[in-house]
């Protein structure tokens, strides 16, 4: 039997800019609710959220971390994810695990880049969420102004909960604003005036009546919670870590209005089908869980791979229960591997449970094929359930293991990362033979290679990557090639003629246009062979050859020297001078960018996209940012995060997807040209 009931969990994510104090809230939390003997410090190294070593170190969060407790018959469980946008995956990751967010905001620097970031994404998973003002008992805290800005950045649904009697050392209670009692201070009657405005627009009964001059305050109070889930509310609550003042009005917030799993029963349901032509579209429906007569159905929401247990994978319960030792369905693998026991996950301690039910995180033990986002159920339920999106990692780095037993490990540690990490992957570039990893960041990729070494002992050397271009032609020439070699016993012999012509159809395209008796027709196939040969080794830079039409109409045969390879040698020799000739040119690799900053940095910005052949698509204004949408080469972005970073004194964040292939500048093509030569004359 599950412990807890549904009604009574409350899954909460903590986001915001780094250094505004959001583990410093959580541990607050947690010794409040008596779910630690102590408050743990980030500063000191020994907080029960940051705990891994390199979290430790840097002295703020990296990976999301859950920690859970128990507080008035209600059991919460905290997701504290990370401040940086370099592992917004994480923050993804904590939202997709919670019903409902708190995004703090730092009282004495008011509202930050990353703090912003994460109120936009609460708002496009539309989560609900309050708004957690720190730092109230620093001196200089001007919070009439912090309040100003957070109501015309986030909205004017936006509206304090409480109000402290005054910021800085003198900080010693917050009054309620749904509930204003004698002494509070003026500004409280203004804010509940606003307050009951945004609860009554939660329900229209409600609304209707309140705008007749009715009483509504019984009303108002009993419908906060609804508010909250209607977004039409979003309580601004506040603390000073002096003292804990404040905290104890956050955890009953929490406990008395943020909504429950049982507040929440439609997810998504994820259907592909694929055309005769193999393309794939991926569709989704609604599903009320709450409809679901089986027994359990879960998602897994987070992967780790822990250095003792191996892999862990945490579940949360979308409905009904299940006990340790049951057998579970995976929709992905199809397999019905049978559970261990369940633990609970409170930092870095994993506490056994027996059983588990709607709304609870878990992780059973020694279940190894289960991946982020995987479906779980008792075999009745066999629908994929959708994830969320991610961010596409777009930050390269060629990576080459020192040695040999390095090179050995690498491929199963990055597997290992792939799994935890849904903002990492890796490829084998085909054209440059060069490992590459991808990363939203070069402080996100800077993490994993730190790990790669401390954890599982690989390291490795890395450089930028090689640019991957593509070659391409854009005129109609003719040509052709007679290959002969004679040494002794039979020899080879094949002359090929080909039509070359650019083709905006497809990648390539062969057509046969023998006619008489020329060439035995058995050669065809080994003339588009050698073309397409030629292709994948390109002829300017070893880059692959695009978009190309390639006619085979004429040639001459031998009876006994006319072979397969000989045909491919001509073949592959004809189709290298005419495209020679064909007006032959580089395709690079372009990407759309799209950056949000202050607007005091809007000309740097727009400076360096103009220095480095960008386009600038469009300017937007988001409150006090600008949004700046570019097309650039990926050659001139390869370093894009620092540099923004630079530009903006660390408050810019930015979002790249490959677009496509775009012909480059003749100077720019002839540097390139000269570099291949350079390389392949130090290779022989």
């Amino acid at each position: 039997m599950a412990k807890y009931k549904a009604q009574n969990i409350r899954n909460v994510v903590l986001l915001g800019h780094t250094g505004t104090g959001k583990t410093s809230l959580l541990e607050e939390m947690l010794f409040a609710t008596k779910a630690n003997n102590r408050v743990g410090s980030v500063r000191e190294g020994n907080s029960l959220s940051d705990f891994l070593p390199d979290e430790v170190e840097s002295g703020s969060s990296i990976d999301l971390s859950c920690l859970y407790a128990n507080f008035g018959g209600v059991h919460f469980q905290f997701f504290d994810a990370p401040g940086r946008t370099d592992f917004m995956g994480q923050t993804i990751m904590g939202l997709f695990a919670a019903d409902a967010a708190l995004v703090q905001a730092d009282g004495f620097s008011g509202l930050q880049v990353n703090t912003r970031k994460a109120w936009q994404v609460v708002a496009s998973h539309g989560k609900p969420a309050a708004v957690v003002i720190s730092k109230m008992d620093v001196e200089n805290v001007d919070l009439p102004k912090v309040l100003d800005s957070i109501q015309e950045t986030f909205g004017k649904q936006c509206v304090p909960f409480f109000y402290p009697d005054k910021t800085g050392s003198g900080l010693s209670k917050v009054f309620s604003v749904l509930k204003p009692e004698a002494g509070a201070p003026d500004a409280v009657k203004k804010y509940h005036d606003q307050l009951v405005e945004a609860v009554v627009e939660a329900d229209e009964d409600m609304m209707m009546r309140y705008l007749d001059g009715a009483d509504v305050s019984a009303d108002v109070a009993k419908n906060v919670g609804l508010a909250i889930r209607k977004r039409s509310l979003v309580p601004v609550l506040m603390y000073g870590q002096k003292g804990s003042v404040g905290i104890k009005e956050i955890v009953e917030t929490i406990k008395d209005y943020f909504p429950s799993p049982e507040d929440f029963s439609t997810v998504k349901i994820e259907e592909s089908k694929t055309d005769e032509e193999g393309n794939t579209t991926i569709t989704h429906r609604d599903y009320d869980v709450s409809t679901y007569d089986g027994t359990f159905l879960g998602q897994v929401v987070r992967v780790i791979n822990d250095e003792h247990k191996g892999r862990m994978a945490f579940v949360k319960v979308l409905a009904g229960q299940l006990d340790g030792g049951s057998n579970i369905y995976n929709v992905r693998s199809g397999k019905s591997p049978r559970t261990g026991k369940f633990v609970k996950i409170f930092g870095a301690r994993h506490d056994d449970v027996d059983s588990v039910g709607k709304g609870e995180i878990f992780a059973p033990v020694k279940v190894e094929d289960l991946a982020l986002g995987d479906t779980l159920s008792d075999g009745k339920f066999k629908d994929k359930l959708a994830g969320p999106k991610y961010p596409t990692p777009m930050v390269a780095l060629a990576v080459k293991p020192k040695t040999h037993n390095d090179e050995q490990k690498i491929s199963t540690v990055l597997q290992r990362i792939i799994a935890e990490d849904p903002c990492f992957r890796t490829e084998l570039d085909n054209q440059t033979k060069e490992m590459i990893i991808y990363g939203l960041s070069e402080l996100h990729l800077n993490v994993v290679l730190k790990r790669m070494e401390r954890i599982y002992g690989v390291n490795v050397d890395t450089k930028l990557p090689r640019i991957s271009y593509r070659e391409t032609i854009t005129r109609t020439v003719s040509d052709y090639h007679r290959h002969k070699k004679q040494s002794g016993g039979s020899g080879e012999f094949a002359e090929v003629h080909i039509h070359m012509r650019p083709y905006k159809e497809g990648n390539f395209n062969f057509v046969n246009g023998l006619k008489g008796d020329n060439v035995r027709r058995q050669f065809v196939p080994s003339v588009e062979k050698g073309c397409r040969g030629a292709m994948d080794e390109g002829v300017l830079t070893g880059s692959p050859v695009n978009n190309i039409e390639v006619e085979f109409f004429d040639g001459k045969d031998h009876p006994v020297d006319g072979k397969d390879s000989a045909f491919q040698k001509a073949a592959k020799e004809a189709f290298k001078k005419c495209f020679l000739a064909a007006g032959p040119v580089l395709l690079e690799p372009i990407v759309e960018v799209e950056a949000v900053f202050p607007s005091e940095f809007a000309g740097d910005v727009n400076q360096y996209v103009n220095a480095h052949r960008g386009r600038i698509a469009g300017m937007d204004h988001a409150g006090a940012e600008q949004v700046l949408r570019a097309s650039l080469p990926l050659a001139e972005v390869q370093t894009f995060s620092t540099d923004l970073r630079s530009m903006t004194q660390g408050q810019g964040s930015y979002s790249m997807e490959f677009s496509g292939y775009e012909i480059m500048p003749a100077n720019e093509q002839n540097k390139i040209i000269e570099k291949f030569k350079a390389l392949r004359k130090d290779e022989e």
